[in-house]
């Protein structure tokens, strides 16, 4: 097993749970939001897809561009859509960029710039992706309060809830 095996295969796994969930929600639940200033549930899922290329754009920055390329150049922290498939787009292209850089770094033995001091996980880069598949589970769980402060049926609900079954299966015959 590499340094690599287990968060790799984590960020697989969170990648699988954002995908289920996105596969589910309506065009009205992306509008949802708590009425007192909070993100809406499209603002949630697009700050954590651009979220990885604001973190890469202080670190490392030479892989930032796919996310760069779907913000249009804009600052990825600022970064929104409602559009599900541009989400989804997003989510896909952190999460290469994000894999990428903490191969290449761990690979080199380069660590991760920081450059203002942000803490940018330039002792252990592969603890990147371990750090966005919490944030990702955070605001995941931010959606769920939403959808059930709206009125989600409790089958609805249960059935999201069934995205964590991911982690208890294996990703492949050969994974345990």
């Amino acid at each position: 097993m590499t340094d690599l095996t287990l968060p790799l295969e984590a960020f697989a796994l969170n990648a699988r749970v954002n995908d289920f969930l996105l596969d589910r929600l309506t065009p009205e639940d992306l509008t949802l939001s708590d009425g007192r200033g909070g993100m809406t549930v499209a603002q949630l899922l697009s700050h954590m897809g651009a979220s990885r290329g604001g973190w890469l754009l202080e670190m490392a920055p030479g892989f930032a561009a796919s996310t760069l390329a779907l913000t249009g150049g804009a600052d990825p922290w600022s970064w929104h859509t409602t559009d599900p498939a541009l989400i989804r787009a997003m989510l896909r292209a952190g999460d290469e960029a994000a894999v990428q850089a903490v191969q290449s770094h761990t690979a080199s033995g380069t660590p991760f710039a920081d450059p203002h001091g942000a803490g940018t996980f330039h002792t252990r880069p592969a603890l990147f992706l371990t750090y966005m598949t919490v944030h990702d589970a955070g605001h995941r769980g931010q959606i769920m309060t939403l959808l059930r402060h709206a009125g989600a049926p409790p089958e609805r609900l249960d059935d999201l809830e069934n995205a964590w079954a991911v982690w208890r299966r294996p990703l492949s015959p050969e994974t345990p």
